[in-house]
């Protein structure tokens, strides 16, 4: 099975990613040896902060396509983007000017980690009523989610979760049990994503995700989670 990453910040120099060509290329080799098979890149869309407009991403994009077609890297790269939620998203998504994951209706999307509830799900419904179905990066850093009636919530309206590998693959201490693993096994989890910020900030570990998925889930359940969600986008299903 070859993965497709659908979160990573591996554009040179866009934002607090990949700095260069060269650390793009040298991520983008190390997930080729760790089977990786595409990639959808999502460099953040945030007003005030990294205000990167499709434009940008896809020129962007072309130059490291042309610089894998040079290195001879067999991978295959998508357009993405991970956008902060705010009131104008949507009109922003409409006139193109913020990125879907892979042209598809999903839209990666991020909030502050302390919003209250209440905002997540305006965000949620406000993109679901306009037409988009949102996948919520990296849940489990949103302190509202660790209510388990409000997590029941967004599973139940339908919304998809996303959760970094490095989460995942996070050890227990003493007296504390990680709680993402049952959630991975429970069927919670909708989507990995490696969130790689380049070679040295969030590694990718997709080599040591794909065994922690495996000692975890059966067979089909692997294959749902990394390759049957992922293809709906793919697909634009």
């Amino acid at each position: 099975m070859k993965l497709c990453d659908i979160h990573c910040h591996v554009l040179p120099g866009v934002d607090d990613g990949a700095k260069t060509m060269k650390e793009t290329l040298d991520v983008l080799t190390e997930a080729v040896k760790q089977g990786s098979g595409s990639m959808i890149v999502t460099p953040h869309y945030h007003p005030g902060k990294y205000r990167v407009n499709s434009s940008q991403v896809l020129e962007k994009l072309d130059e490291v396509r042309l610089a894998c077609r040079q290195e001879g890297l067999d991978i295959t790269l998508y357009s993405g983007q991970e956008c902060y939620y705010y009131s104008g998203l949507v009109e922003q998504l409409d006139r193109g000017k913020v990125l879907t994951l892979a042209g598809s209706r999903y839209v990666l999307v991020e909030f502050e980690p302390e919003c209250p509830f209440t905002r997540l799900q305006k965000g949620l419904r406000d993109l679901h009523s306009s037409g988009y179905e949102p996948i919520l990066a990296h849940f489990e850093r949103y302190d509202c989610l660790r209510d388990e009636s409000n997590l029941r919530w967004v599973k139940e309206c339908g919304f998809r979760l996303q959760m970094n590998y490095d989460t995942l693959l996070q050890k227990e201490v003493f007296f504390r049990k990680q709680p993402w693993k049952g959630m991975v096994r429970q069927g919670i989890v909708d989507f990995l994503g490696s969130d790689c910020h380049g070679t040295h900030f969030r590694p990718l570990h997709a080599r040591e995700m794909q065994k922690c998925v495996d000692s975890l889930l059966t067979p089909s359940q692997k294959e749902k989670l990394l390759e049957t969600n992922v293809n709906r986008i793919l697909k634009k299903e």
